[in-house]
């Protein structure tokens, strides 16, 4: 194999790993990450050590971003509660570049075939899970070995030795080269990596790696950029502050840099002190040059968010009825809280349904277009959900549930139209309107967060035999002739029936 075979090789097995690694870990963990940040986020200080596990974890401050993105437009939690995991979770990413200084090469082969042979015999979903997490981590080692062992040789041949000395012919490009690695391989760790195999290798010295890895981080902000495209609001003011403090960090590492070579001793005084090798030495500035700017930017996190307010307020709400308000094809990348959202958006939609006079004519028994639209935008996001390989037992049944759900407020919006539009051809008054109107409300309420007390409320008075209807009916009985009043209430029993099915669709996902 050629060195520069090698090389590719090596980085092609390395991101494979990545991505294990973080898909399968989020899979271990998205669950108790989500329950302890919505039980744990009044401490800005518990904020960071979740954000530097977090980090840590899923090896990726794009992903972790997201993820509070949107959890905090389905409410779970608050952006101030948000904003210090986001920048300790880059903190936490580094952890990588420490594992990868280690001298694992003698275990690469148990590793991989041990993970390997746990997901071919073992079909439990968790085992497959943490084995997928353990095989990435033995590809990444392979990666960086084949990498290595590519870069090694090819500092010898003359046209690529050119090359990377003209990309790191002064300070400048050498950061530059460090931001197009990062937003050509979309992962500033990934990036890191790669110039820490290279520095090792002989490629770059340690001042020119350390401009290198300064530049990485500014190399993600144009994924996020396209990510992010269609958000508003607090959501993206959120994206915005990882940029912000990916643009912190560049600027502060390369004030220091600049202080450093004018006779102050700094960065890499420090690493030469800490470590003799290059590679911790690399580390080391990795951590540093995300360490420095969380410091930096903690204390001020309140003042931080009020200049990213003023760059980005908040816009009014789209008057359009027919788009999801929460629904963002972003959280599909994260499904419980793609649950969330939905669940709000079908609450939504629910609230959408009116008892309104309909005029007689060919296009009475069709349902209106904004609530249709939005039924189709929610069914169409609950199938894309649907299709990903990544959801759990758990997350499936839950949008098994939510599905049913979305049938269900179509057949209420069917029921009650029905009901309105025969009312206005008996041209009559109805008195049964605004009972049907308060359930209507209260089912609502019911779905918004699945309101134990709500759900049993509304089960209570939806009950076709219980004492709610029973009173409803002799009223209405009472009010006109008896065959108007008797067609009424038929037809609003009707409607009732389907909210009673709600109640008890609701009573299932509360459990």
């Amino acid at each position: 194999m050629t060195p520069f075979n090698s090389l590719i090789f090596g980085l092609g097995l390395f991101f494979l790993g990545l991505r294990l690694i973080g898909d399968n870990l989020r899979r271990l963990t998205g669950p108790s990450f989500r329950s302890v940040i919505k039980r744990s986020t009044r401490s800005p200080a518990l904020g960071g050590v979740l954000g530097v596990i977090s980090g840590a974890l899923m090896q990726s401050a794009t992903a972790v971003t997201f993820v509070l993105m949107s959890m905090t437009g389905s409410g779970l939690i608050k952006p101030a509660a948000a904003a210090p995991i986001i920048i300790w979770c880059n903190v936490g990413l580094t952890a990588l570049a420490f594992v990868a200084t280690l001298d694992l090469q003698p275990y690469v082969a148990l590793i991989v075939g041990g993970a390997g042979i746990v997901m071919g015999t073992i079909r439990q979903p968790r085992w497959q899970t943490a084995a997928g997490a353990v095989l990435g981590l033995g590809l990444i080692l392979v990666g960086l070995e084949q990498m290595g062992a590519g870069a090694a040789p090819l500092k010898e041949v003359a046209g690529f030795r050119d090359a990377m000395a003209a990309a790191t012919s002064n300070p400048l490009l050498a950061f530059l080269t460090g931001l197009a690695a990062a937003a050509i391989l979309q992962s500033n760790t990934g990036a890191v990596m790669l110039v820490i195999t290279l520095a090792s290798g002989g490629l770059f010295e340690l001042r020119t790696a350390m401009l290198i890895i300064y530049g990485t981080n500014l190399g993600a902000i144009g994924l996020r950029l396209f990510l992010s495209t269609g958000l508003q609001g607090e959501q993206l003011r959120l994206v915005r502050l990882e940029d912000l403090f990916c643009v912190v960090s560049a600027l502060l590492m390369l004030g220091l840099y600049a202080a450093e070579a004018a006779g102050v001793p700094l960065g890499a005084a420090l690493v030469r002190a800490l470590s003799h090798s290059l590679t911790t030495q690399l580390a080391i500035i990795f951590l540093l040059s995300n360490l420095l700017p969380a410091l930096v930017m903690t204390p001020s996190l309140k003042a931080w968010r009020r200049f990213l307010e003023k760059l980005w307020p908040d816009k009014p709400a789209a008057d359009d009825p027919s788009q999801p308000l929460f629904l963002r094809k972003q959280a599909l990348d994260d499904p419980p809280t793609a649950l969330d959202l939905l669940g709000r958006e079908l609450a939504r939609l629910l609230g959408m349904i009116r008892i309104e006079p309909a005029n007689a004519g060919p296009d009475d028994d069709k349902p209106g277009g904004n609530f249709q639209n939005l039924a189709q935008a929610i069914e169409s996001f609950a199938a894309k959900l649907a299709s990903r390989n990544a959801i759990s037992e758990e997350t499936a049944q839950t949008l098994h549930l939510r599905r049913a759900q979305l049938s269900l407020i179509r057949h209420i919006e069917e029921a009650v139209r029905y009901f309105s539009t025969a009312a206005s051809h008996r041209k009559e008054s109805n008195t049964l309107d605004a009972p049907l109107t308060a359930l209507l409300a209260l089912a609502t309420k019911a779905s918004e967060k699945i309101q134990p007390g709500a759900v049993r409320d509304l089960y209570e008075k939806t009950r076709l035999k219980g004492k709610s209807l029973r009173n409803l009916q002799a009223a209405a009985h009472a009010s006109g002739a008896p065959l108007s009043a008797t067609a009424n209430f038929e037809d609003f029993a009707m409607a009732v029936w389907t909210l009673h099915r709600l109640s008890k669709l609701l009573a299932r996902l509360a459990d």
